[in-house]
């Protein structure tokens, strides 16, 4: 007799048990249900007769030959649908008969780990052991998931403790009737999807009047009876292998042939549902983490629609004033006397929204930090049983459903359904889809006793394993482009290795130009630059012509130097290395002035470094340049995902954080990231500084005065990064009430040596102009002259100088008139915005001196909501 375990008691796995027995009648079946409640799971076990299915009951039977069973089900117990949409919790109990019927063992446990075998055995989390021949994973939706951004945001509240006023997953047991309980009057909830509206409409009833907050502040659209499916020839014309782009195409000319002929969008949106995994498995990897990325919002608010009397409840509520939608990204949560308090960022301002209490209602999916939160899947994937999926979301599976683990072999024994099959299939979490898969493995389980093959590993390529020099340069450029630490000493092993490696010589000369304390410094870049050369003649044309390019900017700076690296860039495309050079990020700074477009120039190349962490993380950079938080945000994420310690997308992440006003968020993602992921980073100290800028932001000095201390004083920090990130906070640290006793800036000036009194770029003549002022030196900062500075810098820096020296001498007017007439001139001489704005801080403090708050306040008001500055070299961003 067949035994067989199945994993999750939700609406997979009620009917992967229901169609087991019919296909199986003598098998023995467990099902395995953590919740107790078998049958309902997070979609049916709602107790409101108001919440209604999404999908007519004509397409809900739990038997795809039986199409009517659940109308007729309906009929006999006189549940009437609501315009054809029946309540959830009848389906809930429609599932639960299905289920009793069956004649299936219950066993109220949770699965912490599984052993494949013959048989396999299944951990339980009170200790015991069951063993079966057979294993049916059907986990259903991942509790207490939330996308990334929003897990940063509300990490500091949970970590206190909320008092009931943050409810995180609406879905979990009682959770809905105790926040309506206490009767709020205005609650927040995020998300605006069907999840978000079903929560609004229970809250609505209990007198609160709702925000619905999403990025893109729109509704699923009404759901109407147009007829059947239409024709999509743009689409099924679409090869087996396509990109995003011309999936997007395709689908935007059925769109547009739809509308010629008089159909309607949702008949377009209705016939790629038979379609979906076809199309989805078209598309590699990385164009599905692009689409998870780029279009999945928009594609929800289409595919997943509002039954018309919920639709015309959610208006009615609008009309009423109980109901209000707004669109903007949640970055920071705090707990604000008796409510919650939420900083929101639109594309142009941030702005803060109080509530009694707030509600997450943005659904979930078993992404990476989902699997790791299941001790289950946590097990599987730690002992290589399974694989996560290179989109990143699900895991990898054969097309029978079975795992694939990590060495690429199909798993004997275990299969799995529902929306764990994401990443394989997308289009998995409706009763459709479900039940045909639940049939499936009833049908497999019952007819196959044979060994599942193994399979190589068909998603993720991996590069030839290598050994001596070229690894030990391979090893150079994973360092640099993650922007970690050691990657001059795997360049050194590389030479080492093979004396003629001319792109390890070259490397060396890269990074002592840019790191004065790394490679042995401005004093080696000639000799590194002669080895590389005299090496070329063991080279090809593509290693000549990088050795060249990279020689040119290391030589005669970065006007010359860009001109050489885009002239190789243009014959060599894939060159990695020096597309990073060329981008004016954490990892490289420059020298002078970059191209006027090199953030367009950077997102040439998407298609040549598609979704290389050290890729992303650069695209994630660039757009906080641009001012573009949302897409930053969402870079970043995808970057830290694939590598967790990538210098350029942590830094990206700092950047938003702070411009979004998300101060505790930010400080507790930084406090976390830098002793774990961020430990091996080339620039902690600046990771470091961007912490002390949350605290001050925050109001704690004193704490930001401790970090100042344990992490950015020297010689905690060196060189130009001391310049940059101690110097320009211990000017801050003098503006600041609070920081009791500022830094020493002789200590500064002591480590920094010539770039404080001769810089040779406006950005770092910048920030020597803020240590000098703590210093109270102004004979020195008038002595600072920056070789090959155009007009428009040279008048920055005076004026900036100026109106230093004015506040130190007690002048705050003329310090006030000096600074506000740099302001315009900021973006020429590079850096972030976050930098420059200590510029507008220190004319705030001379505000502040004239009694002038109301002023002040305008003035920095202003400046948050103008646009990012242009982009310029020569900046230690």
């Amino acid at each position: 007799m067949m035994r067989v375990a199945l994993v999750g008691g939700g609406a997979a796995g009620v009917l992967a048990a229901v169609h087991l027995r019919r296909s199986k009648p003598e098998a023995q079946i467990t099902l395995i249900d953590a919740s107790g409640r078998p049958g309902t799971g997070a979609a049916y076990g709602t107790d409101d007769p108001t919440h209604l299915l999404n999908v007519p009951a004509q397409r809900m039977s739990a038997w795809p030959d039986d199409p009517d069973h659940f109308c007729r089900w309906l009929e006999e117990r006189a549940v009437t649908p609501v315009q054809s949409f029946a309540p959830r919790l009848a389906y809930g109990r429609y599932l639960r008969e299905q289920l009793a019927v069956a004649d299936v063992r219950i066993e109220s446990a949770q699965v912490v780990g599984l052993v494949p075998g013959a048989p396999a055995r299944l951990a339980l989390g009170d200790g015991r052991w069951l063993s079966a021949d057979a294993v049916v994973l059907a986990t259903g939706r991942p509790e207490g998931g939330m996308p990334e951004s929003l897990e940063r945001a509300f990490a500091p509240v949970l970590a206190a403790g909320t008092d009931g006023k943050v409810v995180v997953d609406p879905w979990s047991p009682g959770a809905l009737a105790a926040l309506g309980a206490r009767r709020p009057e205005s609650v927040l909830v995020i998300g605006s999807g069907l999840t978000g509206v079903d929560v609004a409409l229970h809250l609505i009833a209990r007198g609160a009047t709702v925000t619905l907050l999403s990025r893109h502040g729109a509704l699923p659209r009404r759901f109407r009876a147009t007829g059947a499916p239409t024709e999509l020839p743009n689409v099924d014309a679409l090869a087996t292998e396509v990109s995003l782009e011309q999936m997007r195409t395709a689908l935007a000319a059925d769109l547009a042939h739809a509308r010629e002929n008089g159909s309607d969008w949702r008949q377009v949106i209705d016939a790629l549902r038979p379609r979906t995994a076809r199309l989805w498995r078209s598309l590699g990897w990385e164009d599905q983490r692009r689409f998870l990325r780029e279009d999945l919002r928009q594609w929800e608010v289409l595919r997943h629609r509002m039954p018309p009397t919920i639709a015309d409840a959610i208006h009615a509520a609008i009309d009423r004033g109980q109901l209000n939608i707004e669109a903007g990204e949640v970055a920071d949560v705090s707990l604000r006397g008796a409510g919650v308090e939420l900083v929101v960022t639109t594309s142009w301002r941030s702005m803060r929204r109080r509530g009694d209490a707030v509600v997450v209602a943005t659904g979930a999916a078993w992404d990476r930090r989902s699997l790791q939160r299941s001790a289950l899947w946590a097990d599987l994937l730690d002992k290589g049983v399974a694989s996560l999926h290179p989109c990143g979301v699900g895991v990898r599976l054969d097309a029978d459903g079975h795992l694939i683990d990590a060495a690429g072999g199909a798993v004997p024994g275990i299969v799995c359904l529902g929306s764990i099959r994401q990443g394989e299939e997308w289009e998995t979490t409706a009763i459709p889809e479900i039940r045909a898969q639940a049939a499936a493995i009833a049908e497999l389980l019952a007819t196959d006793t044979r060994e599942r093959p193994v399979r190589a590993p068909s998603l993720i390529s991996t590069a030839p394993e290598s050994s001596g020099a070229p690894a030990s340069y391979a090893e150079g450029v994973r360092r640099l482009l993650a922007v970690q630490d050691g990657a001059s000493l795997a360049f050194a092993e590389a030479v080492a290795e093979d004396p003629h490696h001319a792109r390890a010589h070259v490397a060396l000369a890269m990074i002592a130009t840019e790191r004065p304390d790394r490679a042995g410094g401005p004093d080696a870049v000639t000799g590194h630059l002669a080895r590389a050369r005299a090496a070329l003649a063991h080279r090809s044309d593509e290693d000549r012509s990088h050795v060249e390019a990279i020689a040119t900017w290391c030589e005669k700076g970065n006007a010359a130097g860009t001109d050489a690296l885009i002239d190789h860039l243009d014959r060599v495309p894939n060159d990695a290395v020096a597309l990073l050079v060329l981008a004016p990020s954490i990892a490289f700074a420059g020298a002078g002035d970059a191209l006027p477009d090199a953030w367009q120039y950077v997102e040439r190349f998407t298609g040549v470094h598609g979704e290389a962490p050290w890729y992303l993380g650069l695209r994630a950079y660039g757009r906080t340049e641009q001012g573009l938080w949302y897409d930053a945000a969402d870079l970043a994420d995808a970057a830290l995902e694939l590598d967790p310690g990538n210098g350029n997308a942590a830094h990206a992440l700092a950047h938003v954080h702070y411009e979004t006003d998300a101060h505790g968020a930010g400080l507790k993602w930084l406090t976390d990231w830098i002793p774990g992921d961020g430990s091996t980073q080339r620039y902690l100290p600046h990771f470091q500084w961007h912490a002390a800028l949350h605290e001050l932001a925050m109001g704690d000095a004193a704490a930001a005065a401790r970090r100042y201390a344990a992490f950015l004083a020297p010689p905690h920090s060196k060189d130009v990064r001391c310049l940059v990130d101690a110097g320009s906070l211990a000017w801050r640290a003098r503006l600041h009430p609070d920081w009791v006793t500022p830094p020493d800036p002789m200590a500064v000036l002591a480590e920094v040596g010539s770039l404080a009194y001769a810089p040779q770029t406006p950005f770092i003549a910048f920030h020597a102009l803020l240590v000098l002022a703590a210093a109270n030196d102004p004979a020195a900062i008038r002595a600072i002259d920056v070789p090959g500075a155009n007009d428009a810098q040279a008048t920055t820096l005076r004026l900036i100088g100026e109106g230093l020296i004015a506040l130190t001498e007690g002048e705050p007017r003329a310090a006030l008139d000096y600074l506000l007439e740099s302001l315009p001139g900021l973006p020429s001489i590079g850096g972030s915005r976050v930098q420059q704005e200590v510029v507008l801080e220190t004319a705030l403090a001379a505000m502040l001196q004239l009694g002038a708050p109301g002023q002040a306040a305008r003035l920095l008001s202003r400046h948050r909501v103008a646009p990012g500055p242009q982009v310029t070299r020569g900046a230690v961003n």
